[in-house]
């Protein structure tokens, strides 16, 4: 279910604070911010942003997970990516006025909050160090959108999931030099085509990657056993 817009002034000043597009900016530009902004919560499956529409600013994700997704003409999706808390989404749409080029949605339960175009515009116009910061978060979108393309275009399945896990992994502590742990952040069938690949052959890689010995699956959870080996796929 979807709840109506509210205002909480201090959740939305943190979950500003919080985010990748905000972060170091002064505790009273946040404060003005916040003010023209609004909360958002959102039930698991709902749609949040359909293709088309207008967006009425830029999301920041407090908590969940939200899947931006390509629809085909055919009704297959291709998830293009997964926001989590600390994240946002629309800077383009919501700078530039146009529609919607995706659709967003809730992959668990989500509260978000909505960043009017004009609040950040307000703060670029005041505070250049801001300006520089919401600029980097936008260069750095573009740079990975680069190398999503590249991937897809020019790495095959295996190269583009060993890269996915490697950007996932985080070491363990008191395990072996190297060895890193990974939770994936949502069912396989989203993974896959966050991979431009098939359920099944997201699958036979994992099976593959265990049995070379470079990778431990245990249901979503995933130990990457040779992370140095799992480069080389890469």
């Amino acid at each position: 279910m979807r709840r109506r817009p509210t205002w909480d002034g201090g959740f939305i000043r943190g979950v500003l604070a919080n985010s990748g597009l905000f972060r170091g900016t002064p505790a009273q530009a946040i404060a003005t911010i916040a003010g023209q902004c609004w909360s958002l919560e959102v039930g698991r499956l709902q749609p949040i942003v359909l293709k088309g529409s207008r967006l009425p600013g830029i999301y920041a994700v407090a908590y969940g997970k939200v899947k931006l997704a390509l629809r085909q003409p055919n009704g297959a999706q291709r998830v293009i990516a997964l926001v989590q808390a600390g994240e946002t989404f629309g800077e383009a749409e919501a700078f530039l006025g146009r529609p919607a080029g995706f659709e967003a949605s809730a992959v668990t339960v989500c509260k978000l909050v909505v960043i009017p175009s004009e609040a950040t515009f307000g703060l670029i116009d005041r505070d250049a160090r801001a300006a520089r910061q919401v600029l980097a978060s936008v260069a750095r979108r573009n740079v990975e959108l680069l190398a999503e393309l590249e991937s897809s275009s020019l790495r095959h399945g295996g190269q583009r999931l060993a890269t996915y896990l490697a950007g996932l992994a985080e070491p363990v502590n008191g395990a072996a030099r190297g060895v890193c742990k990974v939770r994936l952040p949502a069912t396989k069938t989203l993974i896959a085509s966050r991979l431009d690949m098939k359920k099944e052959t997201l699958s036979r890689l994992l099976r593959a990657f265990a049995t070379q010995g470079l990778i431990e699956v245990k249901g979503g959870d995933i130990t990457l056993l040779d992370p140095a080996g799992l480069a080389e796929v890469a």
